[in-house]
C-alpha cells in the first residue's frame, strides 16, 4: 500500500488547507501575551500586525486613545460612545444591557493593542507609538510654546529654543517677574493677617467684658464717693458742735438723748428735729413705744424734701432698720419703720438713690421682708413695706 499522505518537514509554513477566512482573521487580534505563551510551544515565525480594522469602534468607527470598555459578550466600544448611550443602555452590537457607566467592564487588551499602533509626532515626525505618543509631545523640542505670560495677555507663540529670548524682552513676562515677589509677601501678608485676627477676636472679646466690669465699677465708686461726701458732712457738723463753750453738752443737744437718759414721752418726741428723733431712735431702740413714736416723728419730718437728706445724715435710716430687728412682733413698729423708710428713701436724683443704696446696705430690705412675713394679716404693714421695697429697690442702672 501506498503511504499516507501527510505534511513533510518543509512544509511547516504552507498554509493548512480548509480553515476558514474569519479564522485566519481572528487569529491577527489575539493579544500579543497569550501569542508568547505560545511560542514557548509552537515554532517562532513573523507576528502579524494589529489591523486597524479589527479595533475600531463599531459606533463611531474611529481607533480612539480613550479607554476600551465591553459587554459581557465581548464586543468592544469606546468609552466615549460608551458615555453618550441614551436610557436604555445596550451594546450596539447584541443589545445587551449594560450596566451603569461607572461599573462598566474595561477590555485591557484592546487598549494594548491601541497603544502599540505606529504614530508619528506631529511637530517633529519623530515615529514611535499611539501609547507614546503623548509622553514625547509634552517634550518635544517643535511643538509651539507659549509664553509664560500668556495668562496676563501675551500671544506670542513659538519654539522652546525661541521661548527664553523673547521672554526676556515680553512687558507682560517682565511685569510678571516684578511682580512675583510682590504677589508671593502679598500672600504671605494675608496669611499672617488672618493668624493676628483669630488671635485678636477674643481679646477683644475680653475687652468688651473689661469694659462692662469697669462701667459697674464706676458706678459703684459714685455710690461711695456720695456716701463718703454725707459722712464727711456729718463729721463737719459733729466737729463745729464741739467748738463751743459747753462743748459736750452743746454736741449732746446736738445729736440727741444718751444713753444714761430717761425714754422721752410721745410729746416730747413730736416736738424733736431730725437730728434730735434719730438720736432718741437710736439710744432707745429697746423701747417700743419710743421706737413708734420716734419712726412717726422721722417719716413726717421726711415728707419735707430738704429733712431727708438730714435725716440720712444723722442715722435715721440705721435707726430705723434697728427698731424693725429688735421689735419683730411688734406690728406698729414695723409699720412706722417702714413709712420712715419709704419717706427718706423718696427721691429719683443722685441723692435719693444714695439714700436707697444706703438702705440696702443698712439691712433694710431683708427687715422689711421679715415684717411682711411676720404680719401677714395686718393691712397697714403689708401696704407700708411693699412701698417701702418699691423705694429702696427702685433705680434705673
Amino acid at each position: 500500500m501506498a503511504a499516507a499522505a501527510g505534511i513533510g518537514e518543509d512544509d511547516d509554513d504552507a498554509p493548512i488547507a480548509g480553515v476558514p477566512a474569519f479564522l485566519e482573521d481572528y487569529s491577527a487580534t489575539i493579544p500579543a501575551s497569550l501569542t508568547a505563551r505560545a511560542s514557548l510551544t509552537a515554532p517562532a515565525g513573523p507576528q502579524a500586525e494589529p489591523h486597524p480594522k479589527s479595533l475600531e469602534c463599531p459606533i463611531c468607527l474611529e481607533v480612539t486613545d480613550c479607554a476600551q470598555h465591553q459587554c459581557r459578550e465581548g464586543h468592544t466600544f469606546c468609552a466615549g460612545c460608551d458615555a453618550r448611550l441614551v436610557f436604555p443602555r445596550r451594546c450596539p452590537a447584541c443589545r445587551m444591557a449594560l450596566g451603569a457607566l461607572d461599573q462598566a467592564i474595561r477590555n485591557r487588551s484592546h487598549e494594548e493593542r491601541i497603544a502599540v499602533l505606529p504614530a508619528a509626532c506631529a511637530h517633529c515626525g519623530l515615529p514611535t507609538t499611539r501609547g507614546e505618543l503623548g509622553r514625547h509631545e509634552l517634550g518635544c523640542p517643535q511643538r509651539p510654546r507659549s509664553c509664560a505670560a500668556a495668562e496676563a495677555g501675551c500671544t506670542w507663540s513659538g519654539m522652546v529654543a525661541d521661548k527664553a529670548a523673547h521672554e526676556a524682552t515680553c512687558p507682560f513676562a517682565v511685569c510678571q517677574r516684578m511682580m512675583a515677589p510682590l504677589q508671593s509677601e502679598l500672600a504671605e501678608l494675608r496669611a499672617e493677617n488672618e493668624r493676628v485676627q483669630a488671635q485678636v477676636a477674643p481679646l477683644r472679646a475680653q475687652v468688651a467684658a473689661q469694659g462692662a466690669e469697669n462701667e459697674r465699677l464706676q458706678a459703684q465708686l459714685a455710690a461711695q464717693g456720695a456716701e463718703n461726701s454725707q459722712l464727711q458732712s456729718r463729721v463737719a457738723a459733729l466737729e463745729a458742735g464741739e467748738g463751743g463753750e459747753e462743748g459736750g453738752r452743746r454736741v449732746r443737744q446736738r445729736v440727741g438723748a444718751a444713753p444714761h437718759d430717761a425714754p422721752p414721752s410721745d410729746a416730747e418726741v413730736r416736738a424733736m428735729d431730725v437730728a434730735a428723733a434719730a438720736a432718741t431712735l437710736r439710744v432707745h431702740v429697746s423701747v417700743s413705744r419710743v421706737a413708734v413714736a420716734a419712726c412717726k416723728r422721722l417719716a413726717n419730718l421726711c415728707l419735707e424734701v430738704q429733712n431727708r437728706q438730714l435725716a440720712a445724715e444723722a442715722g435715721a435710716i440705721e435707726a430705723a432698720v434697728a427698731a424693725m430687728q429688735a421689735h419683730p412682733q411688734v406690728a406698729e413698729v414695723q409699720q412706722q419703720g417702714c413709712v420712715a423708710l419709704v419717706n427718706v428713701c423718696s427721691g429719683t436724683d443722685a441723692a435719693g438713690r444714695a439714700r436707697s443704696q444706703r438702705a440696702a446696705v443698712a439691712g433694710a430690705i431683708e427687715a422689711v421682708v421679715a415684717a411682711l412675713q411676720a404680719h401677714p394679716q395686718v393691712e397697714d404693714v403689708q401696704k407700708m413695706g411693699c412701698w417701702a421695697l418699691r423705694n429702696v429697690c427702685s433705680g434705673t442702672d
